[in-house]
Order: C-alpha cells, then structure tokens, then sequence
C-alpha cells in the first residue's frame, strides 16, 4: 500500500485555489486525475495524498508536482479583470453561428501544437471562419443555412487533426468607456488535452482565462 504524505494545509489549499481557477468541481479533477472522489475531498480537506495521487493532480494543473509542497503566499495578488470561463464544445455550424451571431468583437485561442501540419490546420480554419462571419453578416435566411453546412465541415476537418473547437458569447464592458461589447471567444484544443472535461450530460468543457473587459 502506497504511503500516504502527512496532512499539509497549505498543499490543500493550494490545490483547491488551482482547482477553482481553471472552474473544475472536484469530481471533475478526480476523473481527471484518475482517483475517486473521495481522495480529492480529503485532499482538499487537509492535504493528506500519496504521491501518486499528488503526481496525477500535478498532471491535471500542467505544474511540477514539487509545487504542490510549496507554501502558499497569503499576499498573492489575484487580476480581479480576468476569470476562468467554461467554454462548451461546438460541434455543428449552426452551433457555431449562434455562438458568433451578434458579436461586436472576436477572441480566437488555441493550444499550442508541434505538428506542423496541426498549425497549419488551425491557422487555415480560422481563416475559413473569418471569412464566413462576414458571409453570414450578410446572408438571407437561405443562405445562411448553406454558410452552415460549410462551417460544419470545416469543424468535422478540424477534428481529423485532433482538435476541437469551443466557443463562449458574453456582455463585457469597455475598457475606456460605459459602453458594453459583446464578446465571441473561439478556442481550439487538442483533443486528448487533459484540461477538457465532461459534465453530468456528456457535454465537453474547456475551460479559459478570459479577461473581463474588452479593448
């Protein structure tokens, strides 16, 4: 039986505060990491883990494991403009068009990729989407649904790359004045990305820093 470390507050709260960053509930983190739920509660409670649970959790926060026993700065200043957001995953063009439709502006994210032929991929498909968000500003009803059906490929060959695409639309308000934008944020993540996450539907999830106010 593996040995369990000593309880350690600080690594308890330190794993609960990255835990809340990235907007994950702690069954979430426990299918991430690979252990039950119970490990996450108790660690979370009082930092008491095995190292193979601390190494899983390390994994899912994408952080060295020797983090995980550093203390925890009290006078750690947060950015109170900028909060971790779950994006869902678009899965179909209308999908999409309902996400981008009514946008003032437009956020476009991704995760970082060796394959050359990846950036490639993702760099031809936000092409593609930039030039259908100004044909579907312009479409009539009919059009519109053809403009759809080609962004639904463009998602499907995406996804022979491996990646996925998840978008988010919200009400932000101006950096320099009263006004508020409406904000569109696509992102596109590597399919076996450890960070995405499945809710009690079988929805995907992403989840993003996205900051509070736009420019």
């Amino acid at each position: 039986m593996e040995e369990i470390l000593a309880k350690n507050i600080r690594r308890a709260k330190l794993i609960k505060r990255e835990r809340k960053e990235r907007a994950w509930t702690q069954t979430q983190l426990a299918i991430i990491t690979g252990v039950n739920l119970r490990t996450i509660q108790r660690v979370e409670k009082d930092g008491a883990a095995s190292s193979e649970t601390l190494m899983g959790i390390a994994s899912a926060f994408d952080i060295d494991v020797r983090e995980l026993n550093q203390p925890l700065l009290g006078n750690q200043k947060k950015n109170s403009q900028r909060s971790v957001y779950l994006l869902p995953r678009i899965i179909s063009g209308n999908h999409l068009t309902n996400v981008i439709s009514g946008a003032d502006q437009f956020q476009l994210e991704h995760d970082e990729a060796a394959d050359p032929r990846s950036i490639s991929a993702m760099r031809d498909i936000l092409k593609l989407l930039k030039m259908d968000v100004v044909r579907l500003y312009d479409a009539n009803p009919v059009e519109r649904i053809q403009v759809e059906v080609e962004l639904t490929k463009e998602i499907n060959g995406l996804e022979t790359y491996g990646f996925y695409l998840f978008g988010i639309k919200r009400v932000i308000p101006h950096i320099d004045s009263k006004t508020e934008v409406t904000m569109c944020t696509l992102f596109m993540s590597h399919s076996q990305s450890p960070k995405i996450v499945t809710d009690r539907k079988s929805n995907m999830l992403v989840p993003a820093v996205l900051t509070e106010v736009a420019r």
